[in-house]
């Protein structure tokens, strides 16, 4: 029962600090470009993500509370209705790894809060906030690497490196499909935004496939070092998963490179094409879905020993 419910709030709670990587990083790689001087044809779009944003916080705020009773719980070894004993949660916050890295966290979001309250009805507040919340985010995702396999097997020096990069890869491509959606939903009727659309969706293609090559090295990295061998990738329940993970991946990949064949051959040539944008808007949300899905496959890694590491 505790390990279900672990993987429950530790698959919220990576895929709102994925979400919130990918929210800012689109509004500033994706959207910051393709403003008009002087115009406000995006305004909408970033007081969406905005809104977002707020609530992925909630999501991680709430889901980073209950992991951490969870761990307690399952540090000390007490039944969960004493997990917040006066002893317990003292010593795993201040006297472990976990705990100096849950306070971090913390803090990054109240940080993340405080600025997105003070961005989400200014213009002008919220376009100068965008490249500092870009940044707070994606620590806040990569300090996720530091309660990982990686950084509790201490394998290799370079296995926290490259978990860190596999996130940070993760954020700027699975957690940019949401606020993707949402831009796709935004200009569907009427595509008022003409070659903005265009623009916007070509550099995220491009983003994306930047991101993947960073996943498919890091991951192939990572895997060796948590695996060992290819006899361990079928014979373990983490190789197992890991590849469950990696079939969903492949396909997710798939739906990608479909994605980015419509904007190279038919969205550059021809973006008032009126069917073009709906059939777009299916294949992304096809790659939310499976984003989702990788995400609760990582989640039950986290509580499956490692086949190098049982």
């Amino acid at each position: 029962m505790l390990t279900a419910q672990l993987i429950i709030a530790r698959a919220i709670h990576i895929g709102a600090s994925i979400l919130l990587a990918g929210i800012f990083s689109f509004d500033l790689v994706m959207l910051g470009p393709a403003r008009r001087p002087g115009s406000d044809d995006l305004h909408e779009i970033e007081r969406r993500l905005f809104r977002l944003a707020v609530w992925s916080l909630v999501a991680a705020l709430f889901s980073a509370l209950l992991w951490f009773y969870l761990e307690v719980a399952s540090m000390s070894g007490l039944p969960l209705k004493n997990a917040l004993s006066a002893t317990a949660w003292p010593t795993i916050l201040f006297e472990t790894q976990f705990g100096r890295v849950w306070q971090l966290r913390l803090g990054l979001i109240a940080a993340l809060f405080v600025l997105v309250a003070t961005g989400l009805g200014k213009m002008k507040a919220r376009r100068s906030l965008t490249p500092v919340l870009c940044v707070l985010s994606v620590v806040l995702l990569g300090s996720l690497a530091w309660i990982s396999h990686a950084a509790a097997a201490s394998v290799h020096p370079l296995g926290l490196l490259g978990d860190m990069l596999h996130l940070c890869a993760a954020g700027g491509w699975i957690g940019g499909l949401v606020p993707l959606t949402v831009f796709l939903v935004h200009v569907r009727a009427p595509f008022s935004l003409g070659e903005t659309v265009a623009r916007v969706v070509y550099r995220f293609s491009t983003l994306s496939l930047c991101c993947v090559s960073v996943l498919v090295v890091s991951g192939i990295s990572n895997s060796w070092l948590l695996v060992g061998s290819i006899y361990a990738l079928f014979t373990t329940p983490y190789g197992r998963l890991l590849l469950f993970k990696l079939t969903v991946f492949a396909i997710l990949i798939g739906f990608g490179v479909r994605n980015r064949f419509l904007v190279k051959t038919k969205l550059l040539k021809a973006p008032a094409e009126p069917d073009l944008l709906p059939q777009l808007h299916r294949n992304v949300l096809c790659e939310v879905c499976l984003g989702v899905a990788v995400v609760a496959i990582v989640a039950c890694l986290g509580v499956t020993p490692p086949a190098r590491h049982p």
